[in-house]
């Protein structure tokens, strides 16, 4: 079933937040009260012209952890900005696999990536899973970023995988929104509707896909063999798996969250969306959150039964909502709106992964027993693109 307009005459959209974030989010002032200082202590030092001067210390404010190796990381600080270099993180070749915390920075500063973030290992046996004692999200480490954090890519190719066992929690505030975008985009070099700056966000987890093979019906089911499905995105030692039998994992938790100029393309018909949920289970949370300018989909669901609430994607370029491969969450008040000049579909659903290669009898099996796609969507309005032809000669006609 493929949807180009789906409007219910009734939309809530609740809390969202629209116009005042699309450009980004400001940091606030900074009061500092007064104190009483104990100048008993000389705490002066002499410089290389004998003058004195009090002795200052700079806090490095970064992100930090220490690797496998008992190796300290930490991204440099330039007295804004934070950078971390391929050392700090570097895809699926340097996973980080410990809990990692992404401070907010003050000054409107922004932790910048030199590299793709992944947090967890990638597996994809059953033996590897359960030699790392992975079996839930929660399991593998959580990466925590603080309210009013921006975090920007600086290549096209990098992106942000949260493995299988591992957890994001991004929790932003209507004032302090978190921001993934690029490095351009920082430096006010953006178009409006430019994509393709960076990869995106991939979150695998342990939900069910129809791409498996399961015995019973949907609320009963328990997995044929080994359940591990290649995410889009995977491409070489940054192949990442999802998929289980677990319809009430966790992947963490994404609120006030901004995902904008999103969607690079990894190899010919595999593009990176907005956020990719991939197997993401029930008890993963995502409210209150947008998307901004995507090659791709802007979210897009393979199996699962993520909920979302209070979403808005605006200037998408495929989809700006896309189920596939059993999806069966529920998604509560969205608003879609296109570009004048490009956009595709406000809804993609399919029902059975691969369709086209399935028999009519494995179709028949998959509906019977209510494995394929069965979203259910509350309240949405779609501003369609009329697709026109841009006059390059008068660009606001």
């Amino acid at each position: 079933m493929d949807l180009n307009v789906f409007k219910v005459s009734q939309i809530v959209v609740g809390s969202i937040f629209v116009a005042g974030l699309l450009a980004g989010c400001g940091g606030g002032d900074i009061n500092l009260s007064p104190s009483t200082v104990d100048n008993t202590v000389d705490n002066t030092v002499s410089n290389s012209n004998n003058t004195t001067q009090a002795a200052t210390t700079t806090v490095n404010p970064c992100a930090s952890y220490e690797n496998s190796g008992g190796t300290s990381l930490i991204g440099d600080f330039d007295g804004v900005n934070c950078t971390y270099n391929e050392l700090f993180s570097d895809g699926g070749a340097n996973p980080i696999e410990v809990d990692l915390l992404i401070p907010a920075l003050d000054d409107d500063g922004a932790h910048i990536f030199q590299g793709s973030l992944f947090m967890g290992k990638n597996y994809s046996t059953n033996a590897g899973l359960s030699g790392a004692s992975i079996a839930a999200g929660g399991d593998g480490p959580t990466l925590s970023i603080e309210a009013g954090s921006t975090i920007a890519f600086t290549s096209a190719e990098d992106f942000i995988a949260i493995n299988r066992g591992s957890q994001i929690r991004a929790i932003g505030t209507a004032a302090s929104p978190i921001i993934f975008t690029a490095k351009k985009d920082l430096d006010g070099e953006a178009t409006a509707e430019e994509v393709q700056l960076w990869g995106g966000i991939v979150i695998n987890g342990f939900g069910i896909t129809n791409k498996c093979s399961y015995e019973g019906t949907r609320g009963s089911t328990t997995l044929d063999g080994e359940c591990h499905v290649v995410s889009e995105g995977s491409e070489g030692e940054n192949t990442t798996h999802y998929g289980g039998n677990s319809v009430t994992d966790s992947s963490g938790r994404l609120e006030y969250v901004i995902t904008k100029h999103t969607g690079y393309e990894v190899a010919t018909d595999n593009e990176l969306n907005a956020i990719t949920f991939a197997g993401v289970g029930s008890n993963t949370v995502v409210k209150n959150v947008q998307v901004y300018s995507s090659y791709d989909d802007g979210y897009e669901f393979f199996g699962g039964s993520v909920n979302v609430e209070n979403y808005i994607a605006m200037f998408v370029r495929d989809d700006s909502i896309d189920m596939d491969e059993g999806y069966n969450g529920t998604i509560t008040n969205a608003l879609v709106i296109q570009s004048q000049y490009d956009g595709n579909r406000c809804i993609e659903a399919d029902g059975i992964g691969s369709f086209t290669s399935k028999t009519q009898t494995f179709i028949d099996d998959i509906v019977a027993r209510e494995l394929n796609s069965r979203p259910t969507v509350n309240n949405l309005t779609c501003i369609i693109s009329v697709n026109g032809v841009k006059d390059a000669a008068d660009p606001d006609n």
